[in-house]
């Protein structure tokens, strides 16, 4: 019997070899998404008006053999616009970058994947208004709020209600900046290496995707509200274009983009130059920006991709200062005199500079390198003085991807370490309120500093997902992260703010490296519907600014905030053709060790002595009504999203101690509800699309009232916006294209903040002068938007060469 086998195998052998072969033509390459570059499995790859096809494999990798001679072929994924693409040439690979289909909902396209869900913007719901803010498009997402210090600048994000000021926070930026998240664009890090992000200098219009993902993700430092991907956009596969965009609007707002795309399958290249000015709608509101960007993507064959990206920007933004809420909901244009007798104003000169090599060893071992150098000159004037930081950070991220196993277990996994270095020069001067500004270095009486401060923030990081049998899927990852801050007090003590004292000690401050695991368990249904469930944990260090008391004094024993997020959710795609999709989540965000400010002798710090406990539910719909590449009306869909918080301080206590080791609870917040964070928003809209090109898209949003202070006093009133855009957009001829379009924000006219400053109580933060509040010490809390409705109009032209 066994030599029957091998003269079988032997004849098997020996005909396949005689055979003519049947497929004499042969192309091959890799299917990729077009912004992250990650490789997309289970893509139709077929010959145009042929029923030859395959698919692509786990690494986007495919092999496509025809008998007859073609010159064009398919391209098909769901959750992605289908391309078609010319394949003469049969000796090269061909990489093919597909574009997220933006009347897909996205939710469709990461329904099935395993590990923490991830909630993608796209194209579409980037430019839903004018284009020009994230703000318009991210605050649709559940459980997501962006605020904007101006119309153009200042921004934070608060996720899941993680709002990291447990004081009034004026005295380190933490309500201006960001923390207690990561912000990345194009691979780069905008978070520093201290844990600050300043969005400023960001051009938000050159965005094509953005990915968030709420809650500590090991692969992103593991941070207590998580992490935000910005992607720039990217060229039309096999094209080259100028493109010019202009947008003028209320309150003399002026945009033009000017932008030059290029690629031929192996090189793609995109350039951009914007400029943006804006009047104000308050006396000494105004702004200018100018952002000049280069981005490309180098394709040396189908396992090698270089990507490289530079920026370079420039943003004045005009303070007008914070009023109270007599003159707020009074819908006054007040301004602050202190503000703009100093001449109030952020001004930010940046660049940006990284590349990443993307390398596929083989079907199993990948690799994603990224290297970077970025910095910024921020000089800032407000009402009781000015600050000057110059920032370099320099880093770099390493991840290792693998993927095999067999049918019955299938593994995939990233192993991975980041690095970032910052080095900051911080020089200030504090001026007393009783002083009437303009100020001046010589001012008297002030507060001078200057200290050289660097930063290093590390991790290694991997996540591994092992696909079991019964479409189960387990993820499970961790991180180990490492911080350690320096600090050097330039100024010789009781000397001018000019004296310069190089040998004051380098105080240092190492913390103990934290690890946060991470575990998520996925269950797959008919393949359209998924639920999971999922424990992470996560850290928030304090920054270098919390560590220093009001003395000078650093704090070698401050350590950092810790959270423990569980959640349970669904989602996927139901009904004909699958075009209802949806996401549900339910959370439980536990945060200890918060940074509460106390003061003793007179002196003011931070202390570990807080915990919050968020609890949420989340929840988005959508439904294409209509989904008809052929009739009229293209799309119509309707969707909703809407965010429950229940963010409550459970140990929150402000002390104070005396000389004598005294130590009193001065007031205690437990059981409150947590500053700034709305227990309801909801968001509904319909987005509409023609076949003759008319488009329309319609959002209306509630903001439920929120508490301004610890103690729950004091609230800021719920509001109601409705914002609209219509559109045209067409094809005239073989190389024009056109896009002119109308909108407006505030239909409703509702009176509502863009910014709020939170604190202890309403006497810290209000001017005094307020009749609903008694006393007030501080420069008032609110920072309004335009009270009327807002206008904008554009057009985009087009050439292809």
């Amino acid at each position: 019997m066994k030599y029957i086998k091998i003269l079988i195998l032997f004849f098997i052998l020996f005909a396949s070899s005689t055979l003519p072969a049947l497929a004499q033509y042969v192309v091959k390459g890799v299917v990729q998404d077009r912004e992250t570059l990650e490789p997309l499995s289970g893509a139709t790859i077929s010959v145009t008006k042929s029923n030859t096809f395959t698919l692509s494999d786990s690494k986007g990798q495919y092999v496509l053999n025809a008998t007859i001679n073609f010159d064009s072929i398919d391209i098909k994924l769901i959750g992605y616009k289908a391309q078609t693409i010319y394949a003469g040439d049969k000796s090269q690979n061909y990489t093919i970058s597909l574009q997220l289909d933006n009347t897909v909902n996205t939710v469709e396209v990461t329904a099935l994947k395993p590990g923490q869900p991830v909630t993608t913007l796209t194209g579409a719901e980037l430019n839903r208004s004018s284009g020009l803010s994230l703000q318009d498009a991210i605050n649709n997402v559940p459980g997501v709020n962006m605020q904007s210090r101006t119309p153009w600048g200042g921004q934070h994000i608060i996720i899941r209600g993680y709002y990291p000021s447990a004081d009034n926070g004026r005295t380190d930026g933490e309500n201006f900046n960001g923390l207690g998240y990561q912000l990345f664009i194009n691979n780069i890090p905008v978070t520093d290496a201290i844990g600050n992000t300043v969005m400023d200098d960001i051009d938000f219009s050159t965005l094509g995707r953005v990915d968030i993902f709420k809650g500590p993700n090991p692969l992103y430092g593991s941070y207590v509200a998580g992490a935000v991907n910005l992607y720039t956009q990217k060229p039309v596969p096999n094209q080259t274009s100028i493109n010019e965009q202009v947008i003028a609007g209320s309150y003399g707002l002026i945009r033009s983009n000017t932008s030059l795309e290029a690629s031929d399958g192996k090189t793609d290249i995109w350039i951009n130059y914007g400029h943006q000015s804006y009047g104000g709608f308050r006396d000494h509101d105004s702004s200018k920006k100018d952002f000049a960007t280069f981005a490309a993507d180098f394709h040396s064959g189908s396992k090698n991709t270089v990507s490289t990206y530079f920026s370079y920007n420039h943003s004045v933004e005009q303070l007008p200062g914070e009023i109270d809420s007599a003159d707020f909901y009074a819908r006054k244009p007040k301004i602050d005199s202190n503000y703009v007798l100093n001449n109030s104003r952020v001004d930010i000169a940046s660049f940006r500079a990284g590349v990443t090599d993307k390398y596929q060893f083989n079907n199993h071992f990948g690799n994603q390198t990224t290297l970077f150098v970025t910095g910024y000159n921020l000089l800032q004037y407000f009402a009781h003085g000015f600050n000057l930081n110059n920032d370099i950070n320099t880093g770099g991220r390493t991840a290792f991807t693998y993927e095999g196993g067999s049918d019955a277990l299938a593994i995939s996994g990233v192993l991975g370490a980041a690095f970032e270095r910052s080095n900051q020069n911080a020089q200030g001067n504090f001026i007393p309120p009783f002083v009437q500004p303009p100020f001046h270095q010589t001012t008297a009486p002030n507060s001078p500093s200057d200290a050289q401060n660097t930063a290093m923030a590390s991790s290694a990081f991997t996540q591994w997902t092992f696909s079991l049998p019964t479409r189960l899927s387990l993820t499970v990852g961790a991180s180990m992260n490492f911080n350690q801050f320096t600090t050097q007090n330039l100024l010789y003590k009781g000397a001018t703010a000019s004296t310069i004292y190089l040998d004051n000690p380098v105080l240092t401050r190492t913390f103990t490296p934290t690890i946060n695991p991470d575990i998520c368990l996925t269950k797959v249904f008919n393949n359209h519907v998924s639920v999971y469930a999922s424990i992470s944990e996560g850290y928030a260090p304090p920054t270098i600014s919390q560590m220093t008391n009001t003395a000078g004094k650093v704090d070698s024993a401050l350590n950092p905030e810790r959270a423990m997020q569980c959640e349970i959710g669904t989602r996927g795609s139901l009904g004909p053709d699958n075009r209802f999709n949806y996401q549900l989540a339910l959370y439980d965000l536990d945060i200890n060790n918060r940074l509460i400010q106390e003061t003793a002798n007179g002196i003011s710090s931070y202390v570990n002595a807080g915990e919050q406990r968020n609890l949420g539910a989340e929840l988005s719909l959508s439904y294409n009504i209509i989904d008809n590449k052929t009739g009229f009306i293209t799309l119509l869909r309707p969707w909703i999203t809407y965010a429950y918080t229940n963010a409550v301080y459970v140990d929150f206590k402000n002390h104070i101690k005396s000389s004598k080791g005294g130590d009193t609870v001065n007031a205690d917040y437990s059981g409150k509800k947590v500053a700034a964070v709305a227990p309801n928003v909801f968001n509904i809209g319909i987005d509409a699309v023609t076949k003759p090109g008319f488009y329309l898209s319609l959002t209306y949003n509630y903001t439920d009232k929120a508490p301004v202070t610890f103690d729950n006093y004091h609230y800021m009133s719920a509001f109601s916006l409705l914002n609209a855009k219509i559109g045209f957009k067409k094809q005239l001829g073989n190389h024009f294209s056109l896009d002119v379009f109308a909108g407006a924000n505030n239909l409703l006219g509702s009176t509502y903040y863009s910014f709020i400053f939170v604190g202890q109580n309403i006497a810290e933060l209000g001017q005094g002068t307020d009749s609903y509040i008694k006393g007030g010490g501080g420069d008032g809390y609110i920072l309004p938007a335009p009270y009327g409705a807002t206008f904008y109009g554009g057009a985009a032209l087009k050439y292809k060469f």
